[in-house]
């Protein structure tokens, strides 16, 4: 795919062109392509001029990773804010087909979030924090579902609840994208409207995943304490 080169940057900030025409380099290419001097000749500016915001790559991924978190929590809350319904229920529903969905219209920005970690020593406050407002989104939607059903989970219990939804609708996710799913269903092992191509039919098998994992987590809640 051949990238739409932007017109000449000429005022504004600089840096955060920068991060967004990384993010526009990621919808047509990879990480492993990425540099300061491409995005640099995207935006329009010297290769310079992007070194006087970012020391190197490296820097240049941990602050595009930061906002593409955001990003992230941004397309979950619109998911969440215009679902049909306002209970707790649906709304964490439409958070959980949110998250398949992004990672399907954005899979440069998934994977950038989710397959590639910089070093330790180049962590920054703001990264750790925006790497936490999905899961605050999931965790109160969760909670508020929880006590819908008269239950009053702990900070504990609301934690293992944020931490095994999430992790299904992420498992879920990679299969999808890695096409194993598919990969199962062509070997029919598994039938016919499991497939990725039957959205209809995968929304509803994903449905029901979701009411086994919030009916397990209802039935064992005060059961989940350390």
């Amino acid at each position: 795919m051949t990238r739409q080169k932007k017109s000449a940057y000429h005022h504004g900030n600089l840096k955060a062109a920068l991060i967004e025409a990384g993010f526009d380099f990621l919808e047509a290419d990879s990480l492993d392509n990425l540099s300061l001097r491409a995005i640099a000749k995207q935006v329009g500016v010297t290769p310079t001029a992007a070194y006087n915001h970012f020391a190197d790559k490296m820097a240049l991924m941990v602050e595009m990773k930061a906002a593409a978190f955001l990003k992230l929590d941004a397309f979950l809350r619109q998911h969440v804010d215009e679902a049909p319904s306002n209970d707790p229920d649906t709304r964490m529903r439409a958070l959980a087909r949110g998250y398949i969905n992004f990672a399907f219209e954005h899979p440069g920005l998934f994977n950038l979030l989710f397959t590639w970690t910089p070093d330790k020593d180049r962590f920054t406050e703001e990264l750790t924090q925006s790497a936490a407002c999905g899961e605050t989104l999931m965790r109160e939607t969760l909670t508020d579902l929880l006590r819908a059903e008269g239950l009053n989970p702990d900070h504990y219990q609301q934690s293992v609840a944020s931490f095994s939804s999430w992790s299904l609708v992420h498992g879920v996710t990679l299969l999808l994208k890695a096409g194993v799913v598919d990969a199962v269903t062509t070997c029919h092992h598994w039938p016919e409207e499991f497939a990725s191509e039957n959205r209809e039919s995968l929304t509803r098998i994903l449905e029901h995943l979701f009411t086994i994992q919030i009916e397990g987590l209802k039935a064992t809640l005060a059961k989940v304490h350390p």
